[in-house]
């Protein structure tokens, strides 16, 4: 199996380092990922004409710009022709309506637009200890057990870090929570700062699932949610667990 790899932490983050050394149990890994830190950019792209790309080693490059453009970057310039594209692991959850703006999921977007399936994966902000010790489990179920597609992208998020281990893996929905947003001033900059206001979350959902200590896969079609995948994607797990 030939493997992109991405992120939109930069390419030498934490997350990205420890999951390009297990995927290379998996098939042969390509690594290019941005330069910097690229959160919240969702599907943006920076360059349209130039970029600059720097080689760190065999199959390794860093872009100047997001997570979207080191995948079309991939694609159509080094011209890498994977079978599955894989984002992450993230630091910070990309759960609900923070999907819209995560780079990780945006890469995994990207690479659905020429149909190519892909695999976004983030762990609680600061805590990848129980996405490591569970990232054999997700990969090994989701390959052994065929669930990538090219109609949609599988969001996994690990649980959250009041965990020390998961129950099982959960297929799921897209959850919401209301938030409120505001903004303060210190020195001289605006900071924003959120609460999110309803912590009863709806079941089979991916915030339900992480904050009761489940391990959340939700199909994700090109830019929304999808009904379809979900109800495709359920259908597989059922006829597994029938056998």
């Amino acid at each position: 199996m030939k493997i992109l790899l991405t992120n939109d932490d930069g390419y030498n983050a934490e997350g990205i380092q420890y999951l390009y050394k297990v995927l290379k149990n998996y098939g042969d890994v390509y690594l290019v990922a941005p330069n910097k830190h690229m959160s919240g950019s969702s599907v943006s792209r920076i360059f349209w004409n130039k970029v600059k790309v720097f080689e760190h080693g065999e199959k390794i490059y860093s872009v100047e710009g997001t997570p979207a453009d080191s995948v079309s970057l991939a694609l159509h310039g080094i011209n890498i022709r994977p079978d599955v594209v894989i984002s992450g692991i993230n630091s910070g959850f990309n759960l609900g309506a923070d999907t819209v703006y995560s780079g990780t999921v945006g890469a995994c977007m990207e690479a659905l637009k020429s149909k190519i399936p892909a695999i976004a994966l983030s762990a609680d902000y600061n805590h990848l200890k129980q996405a490591k010790k569970d990232l054999r489990k997700v990969l090994d179920f989701i390959f052994d057990n065929d669930l990538i597609s090219k109609k949609y992208l599988l969001n996994v998020n690990f649980v959250s870090r009041d965990f020390n281990k998961s129950k099982d893996i959960m297929i799921t929905d897209l959850g919401f929570r209301p938030t409120r947003h505001f903004y303060v001033r210190e020195n001289g900059f605006y900071v924003t700062k959120r609460n999110f206001l309803n912590e009863d979350f709806k079941e089979e959902t991916d915030l339900y699932a992480v904050n009761n200590g489940y391990i959340s896969i939700t199909p994700l079609k090109f830019a929304n949610q999808t009904q379809s995948g979900l109800n495709e994607l359920r259908k597989k797990v059922n006829n597994i667990v029938k056998k």
